[in-house]
């Protein structure tokens, strides 16, 4: 996989928490991950459809995962993700925000994708993810904010 996928959600990922959380994650080292695919214990996940088909992967841990929906419900706090549909579905919105940024990217470059609605899943694993038995590998875009906190962005294009 080459860096004309991995920018755009770079760009839109960051484009996305500026704008949301008035802070620029830190792109950390850029890595591809081995299978069995492991995921974070919170995940959300959409699908790429267009020139190419694929899916992108927010994996991140619960405390991420409480900062971010408190983030995006202005500051509320968030005890935990179990069972505060709220934040599950603000989780799942910010997915949806940054891989529609993401959609716009590739069309500006002249790849045309679109997106489906995002899933939120808990403690996700590898059959949650049929595409990656196509796939050769999954690269992971992590990005770190200032609290510590990191939000690994997971690239699953499987080749044509």
């Amino acid at each position: 996989m080459d860096a004309s996928y991995i920018n755009p959600v770079v760009q839109g990922t960051q484009r996305v928490c500026t704008t949301l959380f008035k802070e620029t994650p830190v792109l950390g080292k850029v890595y591809v991950k081995t299978r069995p695919y492991n995921t974070s214990p919170v995940t959300v996940s959409i699908d790429i459809i267009g020139n190419f088909d694929g899916e992108i992967v927010y994996n991140m841990d619960e405390t991420t995962g409480r900062y971010i929906a408190s983030q995006m419900m202005h500051g509320m706090a968030v005890d935990n993700l179990s069972d505060n549909f709220m934040a599950q579905s603000s989780l799942a919105e910010v997915g949806n925000i940054i891989s529609g940024n993401i959609a716009t990217i590739f069309a500006g470059k002249g790849i045309l994708v679109d997106i489906k609605p995002p899933q939120f899943r808990f403690n996700a694993n590898e059959s949650d993810f049929p595409i990656v038995s196509r796939l050769l590998a999954i690269i992971c875009v992590p990005l770190h904010f200032a609290n510590g906190n990191v939000l690994q962005v997971d690239i699953l294009i499987p080749p044509k």
